[in-house]
């Protein structure tokens, strides 16, 4: 993923077409990080998105970059996490539907 630094803004930015993530995915990673950065999102064009994260606290380049990378596989996490969830949304809506009725059977 490309991405660019300004050490005198605090921040760094991500370019990237708007399909290539999830929204989902992109939320929870700025959630994850909105801890240690502001996060800001924006459309760029019909189909581009930029991410910014701008650093709470002032950073170093090197510090900037870890901050990029840490956040690009945090957002690979979340894309991994919301896939999993959607391949596996029949069998949890199973046993979450078969855990309610045994809670709501009598007992003899």
């Amino acid at each position: 993923m490309r991405y660019s630094l300004d050490q005198e803004r605090n921040e760094v930015t991500f370019l990237f077409g708007s399909k290539v993530y999830r929204k989902e995915a992109l939320y929870g990673a700025g959630l994850v990080f909105s801890d240690r950065a502001f996060v800001y999102l924006e459309a760029k064009g019909r189909s581009g998105l930029s991410i910014t994260l701008q650093g709470k606290k002032p950073l170093a380049k090197k510090q900037l970059c870890a901050l990029a990378g840490e956040f690009h596989n945090e957002l690979l996490n979340q894309t991994l996490r919301w896939m999993v969830a959607k391949h596996n949304r029949r069998t949890k809506d199973a046993i979450v539907a078969q855990a309610l009725f045994a809670a709501h059977t009598p007992k003899a």
